[in-house]
């Protein structure tokens, strides 16, 4: 880890002693991130004495591959003005940390089932009075992020060649699997998971139409096939009165690789641009383990969730995870630094 150490205003002697507090600030934040490059890693202290108020002022600044950190503390005392801005740093590294790791995706995911559990009492007095609409309208609103997981595997077949662009609008997918729960929902009681169930239904629906394209001579495309970054196939068919929609999903390099192995790559890509990149890369991987590994890394799901809605052991399915994880870090070695160029020698490859 890089730092530099500013002091403003400090007496020879306060000066001495503010360098033991430094020492060990530096130490402390050396050990908090050393998953990170350390060439990539700065810190800026500056110790200022502020002589008309009688106070010490210190002042943290952390500069990440990811974002940039700031801390401040203030007292009469030295030692606590250092202790006040290490604590609060400290908290805003742990924070980083966890949106880095995706802790508030998994978070997102548990309001989702247990919203979804609270529901099934309401749904059940809907469905027993015969009450379609009210059942509907109850259920909607909770199935962002159904949405959200519908939208994105339509995208993947649609980079594949299996959809066609704009064939399908994921509204339309999570609709059909809503007004499936309504006329089944005493066998889905039964079963006692509706997230699971509509889950694995709009999977049905997707493939039911993959196949019905299919049947009539629809063929995909070659899976080597490089689709460039500003391709129709990476939009949607999207209704705007769609009442399950959000915010269209960018993804990043650090979404889908562990905090501390993304570096800004030479050569600037928009957001828009990386995120397809990312979304390309994905769709090369096996339909199964694309799977896997986007329901555990982007929406949350346990092992054993997706072990439970791919039929398979939770095992396997931790073995696939890390497979396309590693897949995705060569990719990134290779793409990241100059990705157009690298794109360029696999168009030629291919042709």
């Amino acid at each position: 880890m890089q730092h530099h150490v500013i002091y403003r205003d400090i007496s020879p002697a306060d000066k001495k002693l503010a360098e033991n507090y430094v020492a060990k600030i530096i130490e402390r934040f050396e050990k908090l991130t050393r998953k990170f490059d350390p060439d990539l890693v700065h810190l800026r202290i500056v110790v200022e004495g502020l002589e008309k108020k009688k106070f010490y002022f210190v002042q943290l600044t952390l500069s990440l591959p990811q974002g940039i950190l700031s801390a401040r503390g203030e007292h009469k005392r030295m030692k606590t003005a250092f202790k006040i801005a290490r604590e609060r740093l400290e908290k805003e590294l742990a924070r980083h940390l966890s949106e880095l790791r995706g802790e508030h995706i998994y978070k997102r995911h548990q309001r989702y089932v247990q919203e979804m559990a609270k529901a099934l009492p309401e749904l059940a007095v809907d469905k027993q009075a015969d009450l379609k609409e009210r059942f509907m309208d109850r259920l909607r609103p909770l199935l962002r992020d159904l949405y959200r997981i519908a939208r994105r595997e339509i995208l993947f077949h649609q980079l594949t060649g299996e959809l066609p662009p704009e064939y399908l609008d994921p509204g339309d997918v999570v609709d059909e699997a809503v007004l499936w729960a309504y006329e089944n929902y005493d066998q889905i009681v039964a079963m006692g998971d509706l997230a699971h169930a509509l889950h694995k239904k709009i999977l049905e629906i997707i493939r039911r139409e993959i196949n019905k394209l299919k049947e009539e001579g629809h063929e995909a495309i070659p899976v080597e096939e490089t689709v460039p970054l500003d391709d129709i196939r990476y939009k949607l068919k999207e209704m705007p009165d769609n009442p399950y929609f959000v915010e269209e999903e960018r993804l990043r390099w650090e979404d889908v690789l562990p905090a501390g192995e993304v570096t800004e790559p030479e050569e600037a890509l928009s957001a828009e641009e990386l995120s397809n990149l990312i979304m390309r890369e994905l769709s090369r991987v096996p339909e199964e383990k694309r799977q896997a590994f986007v329901w555990h890394v982007l929406d949350g799901l346990s092992f054993a969730e997706i072990a439970k809605l791919q039929g398979r052991d939770e095992e396997s399915v931790r073995k696939d995870i890390e497979e396309v994880r590693e897949y995705i870090r060569q990719r990134w070695q290779a793409l990241g630094a100059k990705p157009k160029e690298v794109e360029e020698e696999i168009e030629q490859e291919v042709n």
